[in-house]
């Protein structure tokens, strides 16, 4: 799996977890990508149907977004999730070594009962993909959640959990994959 760190502002607005994102960008084959910048999901583009059904707003003025894309024959739906915990657990993990404490609540991180982060999971044909978002700032979430966001808590740099977090979840994979090769099955 390739890691990439985007310098450059990119607003979120959930045509980032379209199939091929990444290799848009020539970055081919498995790989996880974050950028920052603003997030504003449009209905188009959301993959919560409850969410969309309750007409509900996803943003905020400024995130780490993680985009993560697996290729599977055949992409399954229910491995997406089983990654996207696996990122929440990565990120729970890293902020903790920044001394940042949260709790974890299905696919969403919590510190003081303050929503941090934001998460969907999909699957396609070819490949699995995730989004996950950590708010920078709680400028721009919707008022009637009750958000955190990392410069409260004292990270300053976004780049640096943002780099951890993407290694770490590179390692779990690998990690994984080293396991299903060497291993005799029933």
């Amino acid at each position: 799996m390739k890691s990439i760190i985007l310098t450059d502002t990119i607003k979120y607005d959930g045509s980032q977890i379209a199939p091929l994102w990444a290799y848009s960008m020539g970055i081919k084959g498995d790989s996880i990508v974050v950028f920052h910048g603003p997030m504003d999901v449009t209905f188009e583009n959301m993959k919560d149907l409850e969410d969309e059904k309750a007409g509900k707003t996803i943003k905020g003025d400024d995130l780490i977004h993680f985009i993560v894309e697996r290729f599977d024959s055949p992409a399954s739906m229910r491995l997406a999730y089983y990654m996207q915990r696996l990122l929440i657990v990565c990120i729970r993990d890293v902020l903790e070594k920044h001394d940042v404490k949260t709790t974890r609540n299905g696919d969403d991180l919590f510190v003081k009962e303050r929503k941090l982060t934001v998460s969907i999971a999909s699957a396609g044909v070819a490949s699995e993909k995730i989004h996950c978002g950590i708010n920078i700032t709680t400028q721009g979430t919707p008022h009637d959640i009750r958000t955190a966001a990392l410069l409260d808590l004292g990270i300053k740099d976004w780049k640096v959990p943002a780099k951890e977090i993407a290694e770490i979840f590179i390692l779990e994979i690998d990690d994984i994959e080293g396991d299903i090769v060497k291993t005799k099955s029933l």
